[in-house]
């Protein structure tokens, strides 16, 4: 990435920080997407597959050191997981999320069969895929979806596929192909049945650059 494009996410984030009173420690402010979905009034649950980096571009980091969330991430990478586990709370496994026992982990996780965040992000993308199909979707909600295809870099397959999938199952694409600088890579989705129709009023996009969603519509902590 050149030094031009670093400075410019740096300058991004900077204005987010300003305009919400808030940092977000994720890629593309999913974790103030969740909040705003979830609210603020009780802490949540999580589940995050492909957790990366305990802080950098961590989707979950400030669900649970700002707000106080419960959850569970899996990754791949030992030296990730070692790193994550003497910076972080909540645990960690290292595992494979194609093998993984991901049934009993929900079950574990979920109160009265809901988590309020999946937050889905493996690479390569057909990775992501077959881990959302492998998710016990007939005995486990989600309030909020946040899900990698990285259509900018794979094409259209995997995007289709989990597309196909999740409304399927009767879940709303909120907003579609999140961009970072110009790379479309993700989609957000959340429960209709769940999350109140207002405020999915304010969200309805597609091909935004994350950052835009909160130009219009700064994050209210007080929610």
């Amino acid at each position: 990435m050149s030094d031009q494009v670093q400075e410019s996410k740096k300058a991004v984030y900077r204005l987010l920080s300003r305009l919400n009173g808030i940092r977000s420690f994720a890629q593309a402010t999913q974790d103030l997407f969740a909040l705003s979905m979830v609210g603020t009034e009780a802490p949540g649950t999580y589940l995050e597959i492909g957790a990366g980096h305990p802080f950098e571009s961590n989707n979950t980091a400030l669900l649970e050191s700002g707000f106080g969330w419960d959850g569970l991430s899996l990754e791949i990478d030992e030296n990730l997981v070692t790193e994550f586990r003497g910076q972080r709370e909540n645990p960690v496994i290292c595992d494979d999320a194609l093998t993984h026992d991901l049934a009993a982990t929900c079950s574990k996780l979920a109160t009265n069969g809901r988590i309020e965040y999946l937050s889905l992000d493996i690479d390569p993308s057909e990775v992501s895929c077959k881990a959302l199909h492998r998710l016990p979707h007939d005995d486990v909600r989600f309030t909020v979806i946040t899900f990698e295809h990285d259509r900018y870099a794979s094409g259209d397959a995997c995007m289709e596929v989990s597309r196909r999938l999740l409304n399927g199952l009767g879940y709303e694409l909120l907003v579609a192909n999140v961009s970072v600088f110009g790379r479309d890579f993700e989609d957000w989705w959340v429960d209709p049945n769940v999350v109140d129709d207002a405020e999915r009023d304010l969200f309805r996009r597609s091909g935004i650059e994350f950052w835009e969603l909160w130009l219009d519509r700064p994050f209210n902590i007080s929610r």
